[in-house]
């Protein structure tokens, strides 16, 4: 009775280990990147976007927040790094401070970039546009002053027409800025 439950235990953790490797192996083949969905729904961006910005690079965090934005924001400032002169013409990235009484998110974005643009918005915008990304927040339970929040990148189309598309979200780091810079090419 020993020898069967034993062969059936080595056979359910062989099966397991296969199903598991075989769900997983269409992600390996595939031209799609882990961490990124591809979307196409239109958005709306309460703040002002300036006519030559084509392309959009959205991040929701808050000053001082070391666990997740600042190394998000040092792989953002690479990938636009390595963007020709030409194309940070027409793409803008903007960090939206979720803090609660935020001030100073421009000299914030900038310490990373010198042209990322930081945004200190009224809470209910930032509330309506965190639920409109799919973003979230809350503090922290600890009661240190973290806050708790999503750290995606959203990339941005603008139209012809001034309206916004969400084209994509990264939600896995490190981010990719050679999958990144591809996506940003073709939305030119």
């Amino acid at each position: 009775m020993k020898k069967n439950d034993t062969l059936k235990k080595v056979i359910l953790v062989f099966v397991s280990i296969l199903a598991v490797f075989s769900l997983g192996f269409p992600l390996m083949i595939g031209d799609k990147k882990q961490g990124e969905v591809e979307l196409n729904e239109k958005v709306d961006l309460s703040f002002d976007v300036s006519e030559d910005s084509k392309v959009i690079l959205l991040y929701f965090g808050y000053v001082g927040c070391k666990t997740i934005c600042e190394p998000s924001l040092r792989e953002i400032s690479k990938v636009y790094d390595t963007l020709l002169e030409a194309d940070k013409k027409i793409v803008k990235f903007y960090f939206i401070n979720i803090a609660k009484n935020g001030t100073i998110s421009k000299q914030f974005a900038q310490f990373f970039n010198k042209d990322f643009i930081g945004l200190d918005l009224e809470k209910k915008e930032i509330s309506k546009l965190m639920s409109d990304f799919r973003a979230y927040s809350s503090d922290s339970l600890s009661g240190d002053g973290e806050i708790s929040h999503t750290g995606y990148l959203y990339l941005i189309k603008q139209t012809k027409t001034k309206e916004f598309e969400l084209k994509r979200i990264y939600y896995t780091r490190p981010f990719d800025p050679v999958s990144i810079s591809q996506n940003i090419k073709e939305l030119q």
